[in-house]
């Protein structure tokens, strides 16, 4: 019951992510038909001023989704200190970041970007809705994290999906019947966002049910602080490491190649979210389980993302080319195809690091996380401006994918997570690499490359199927259900003392596979995987 929970789960956080891009990706055009590409402009450097500042939080919301993951089984009276706590700081603090925004947004508009003249007043009257939606968003993460924190993906992802969709389509229908101005378009956007969030904090008290308005507790602030106020660090630091890649390539080789470059990013981007989804559904687990529990399945959860995101990436490095060619085709294609090849390993190995990066933050240590991104930023910076000037375009892409690359090593050894049976990830490091080399190296035609993508693919799904004992097991339980035979698991979820166990079933007996407590003999990992037989009619299903 709780493999199958987490799995759909984890399917919850990857359609609630593919989502909102399906929506923007939707709407994008019918705003820049109604109300132009420069008002549209206008609203997109807001929302990029937006993201800067959401680091006011002080990583807050982070912090209160790992201490009410902690409280998990606690009482509505214990966890309504750290939810009313974290509400009213949030609330607080994005007050402060709004009455910042407006100043720092005013002076970003008005005098480094180029506003046509007949949109400047219109611009001023509307730049204050903007600045509202600071604290919106932030007490907006409080309430996920409420959510999340109890494992409730299925409600999350339905009220952040609803919100993007009321912010892209209730503005849209604004448009319509009032006219395209920003005087219209933002109040829409903030109204409705606040309309969505009034109805997740509804649902949160419904769930948290009874909450003490007044439960504001000065103890609980400075925890959430002490944990948050690294968050927020990393939280700073990692958005620029991601994306000071555009604006030094614009400054040494011009705004042309910032384009050739933005494209094949976010197409790297996006491709992580299955390694988001998988990390979102593991932090609660992993801030309530204990020490040994949660590198245990961080490790399980690093080698289904290995082969399983590669089945994503190894193909993407070699079709990449191709794809390009037939969407936006001639010489952007050429120049993009390169970097689009070597962003997409390193899309593959960011994605990784995130399972490790949520351990470290999700057993109470975001300290290390964030002292990790701040030794980066000068080796990266200097790495960054040496590979540009030696190789261009593709060198900022290798400089980017060279730091991600480092940050897993460094995150996965600091977690703990090396052990005997990491060199089950070989297979597939060797696989992303061989696709990469082959990629650079040889030309290929649309076939060619289609081919080469398909065998890579399949390269890493026998190589998952071979090494990852969680992803054999979900082939074998498919192909007996696909088939009408009786499934007979060859391991299984039990209780055994109350602890969730994975035991293997041998005749009669079951012998233990898995890395918790066993038979009250004491930890799984002093017995021995199978070296422990235990009593059936101890175990409920």
């Amino acid at each position: 019951m709780a493999q199958s929970k987490f799995s759909t789960n984890f399917l919850f956080n990857v359609f609630g992510s593919i989502f909102p891009i399906i929506v923007s990706l939707g709407t994008v055009p019918f705003y820049l038909h109604l109300i132009g590409t420069d008002r549209y402009g206008i609203v997109a450097i807001s929302w990029i001023l937006l993201g800067y500042l959401g680091f006011l939080d002080f990583g807050l919301s982070r912090a209160s989704a790992n201490a009410l993951a902690q409280l998990g089984h606690a009482t509505a009276r214990e966890r309504s200190p750290v939810l009313m706590t974290a509400f009213y700081s949030n609330l607080g603090l994005g007050a402060l970041g709004g009455l910042i925004l407006y100043p720092i947004g005013d002076v970003v508009l008005m005098h480094f970007v180029r506003i046509p003249p007949d949109l400047l007043a219109e611009t001023r009257h509307a730049y204050p809705w903007m600045a509202v939606m600071l604290p919106l968003g932030m007490i907006n993460g409080v309430a996920t994290g409420a959510l999340e924190s109890r494992e409730r993906f299925l409600l999350s992802n339905m009220l952040n999906s609803s919100t993007t969709m009321a912010g892209q389509i209730i503005p849209l229908i604004c448009i319509y019947l009032w006219g395209p101005q920003l005087t219209v378009v933002l109040p829409a956007i903030v109204l409705s966002r606040l309309g969505m969030i009034m109805l997740s904090y509804c649902v949160v008290i419904t769930l948290e049910w009874p909450i003490r308005p007044l439960d504001y507790d000065v103890t609980w602030l400075k925890r959430l602080l002490g944990y948050g106020s690294w968050v927020s660090i990393s939280s700073l630091i990692n958005p620029l490491l991601d994306t000071s890649n555009q604006l030094i390539i614009g400054a040494t080789l011009g705004v042309t190649s910032v384009g050739q470059y933005t494209v094949p990013m976010n197409l790297a981007m996006r491709s992580q979210v299955v390694a988001t989804a998988l990390a979102r559904t593991l932090f609660p687990r992993l801030s309530r389980a204990n020490r040994a529990e949660a590198v245990d399945l961080t490790r399980r959860a690093t080698a289904s993302l290995t082969y399983g995101f590669g089945m994503i990436c190894a193909p993407g490095i070699l079709f990449s080319g191709a794809f390009l060619h037939m969407w936006v085709g001639g010489n952007f294609a050429d120049v993009s195809r390169p970097v689009a090849e070597i962003l997409m390993f390193g899309a593959w190995t960011n994605g990784i690091a995130f399972l490790p990066y949520g351990l470290i933050q999700g057993q109470g240590r975001p300290h290390v996380t964030a002292k990790v991104s701040m030794v980066e930023i000068l080796p990266f910076f200097c790495v960054l401006w040496l590979f540009i000037k030696w190789w261009g375009l593709p060198g900022a892409a290798a400089a980017w994918t060279l730091r991600v690359t480092i940050n897993l090593i460094a995150l996965y050894l600091l977690s703990d997570c090396l052990s005997r049976q990491t060199w089950r990830l070989v297979p597939g490091m060797i696989i992303m690499t061989g696709a990469l080399i082959l990629s650079l190296l040889v030309p290929m035609s649309l076939v060619v490359s289609a081919c080469a993508a398909t065998v890579a693919g399949l390269a890493m799904a026998f190589a998952a199927y071979r090494l990852d004992p969680g992803l054999h097991d979900i082939v074998h339980r498919f192909v007996q259900r696909a088939g009408g035979i009786p499934v007979l698991r060859s391991q299984v979820r039990m209780q055994y003392e109350g602890q969730a166990v994975a035991v293997q079933r041998h005749g009669g007996a079951l012998s233990v596979v898995g890395t918790r407590r066993c038979n009250g003999a004491g930890d799984w990992a002093a017995c021995g995987q199978g070296a422990c037989t235990v009593d059936p009619a101890a175990f409920s299903f």
